[in-house]
């Protein structure tokens, strides 16, 4: 930033952080909806979601989309947490760093149940538990153990080998290469079209500023002068306003809903009590917030009535 730059601080006013206080209030109120319809969740007989289990019974496929529905609600919740514990404390860069695994969260599992196929799905189900378990050994080989000596790792490994075989769509398959975050994110944009930003950029963007790109924090965060400028350069603090941090939060509750409507979408019993089963309706967070402005205003500590 220059002597030229028109604006020097972009700090949110006590009346925008009060609104936006109020927004994040009904986001945690939404959460608590989200978290209910979760811990609801079972695998209805006879449902797309039952063939895929029992196609697969190795770490199958409604079970991994519930552990990851529960990493994303587990971040989502820690924001609150940050924020009322503290007394309304908006921190700048971690709470980024939660809403990142929330979106990462909730993006793979809509990536696990997005494939029309039951073969393409149990294929990145079996790829995602793979490079999982991988990771794993890879912690032991850092600590001086030998990869040959991870018994259960060459188990899960037969394992999985051992129910591709079962599959004439999945029989000389392999899933020693898991598809990367980022490709996962962009596969999943035309599920949920009407987020502020693709699932991608949402991610992107948090990334950079919980990996401390400092571009990334200079477009995206509150930028507030605290020295004069000297020889064409001065310092600025960095801040999240809280508008912005909703904007980024109410994203990420949208994701995990859209999570939990693929879940139920997969879930429904084809014939119930004689009569064909309806397809639960698309579960949709309303709004509070407009987008942000390439520009975002700034936090502090306000008491909301």
């Amino acid at each position: 930033m220059t002597e030229s730059d028109p604006q020097h601080n972009t700090r949110e006013s006590d009346e925008q952080a009060v609104a936006g206080f109020r927004a994040l209030q009904l986001g945690f109120i939404r959460l608590d909806a989200i978290e209910e319809r979760a811990h609801s969740l079972h695998v209805q007989q006879g449902s797309s979601l039952a063939g895929d289990r029992d196609a697969s019974s190795y770490n199958p496929i409604p079970d991994q989309v519930q552990g990851l529905l529960a990493t994303a609600t587990d971040h989502l919740r820690a924001v609150q947490v940050a924020v009322e514990d503290s007394g309304g404390k908006i921190l700048a860069m971690s709470m980024f760093t939660l809403l990142r695994s929330a979106y990462e969260a909730a993006g793979t599992g809509m990536w696990l149940l997005q494939p029309r196929s039951r073969d393409d799905r149990i294929l990145l189900s079996m790829q995602l538990t793979w490079d999982n378990r991988r990771q794993v050994r890879s912690v032991g080989t850092a600590l001086g153990r030998h990869p040959d000596s991870d018994v259960g790792f060459n188990r899960m490994d037969a394992r999985l080998a051992e129910i591709r075989e079962t599959r004439d769509g999945l029989r000389g398959s392999t899933v020693t290469r898991v598809v990367k975050v980022t490709d996962r994110l962009i596969s999943i944009a035309p599920l949920a079209p009407d987020l502020v930003f693709p699932p991608l950029v949402l991610w992107q963007m948090a990334s950079g500023i919980a990996h401390g790109n400092s571009s990334m924090m200079q477009n995206l965060l509150e930028l507030q002068q605290v020295s004069p400028y000297t020889n064409g350069s001065a310092s600025f603090a960095l801040t999240t306003s809280v508008g912005h941090l909703v904007v980024f939060y109410e994203a990420a509750l949208q994701l995990v809903g859209r999570l939990i409507d693929q879940y139920e979408s997969r879930n429904v019993s084809p014939v119930l009590n004689g009569r064909r089963a309806r397809q639960a309706p698309a579960w949709l967070i309303p709004s509070t917030v407009q987008a942000c402005s390439s520009t975002p205003p700034l936090p502090r500590t306000v008491s909301v009535a």
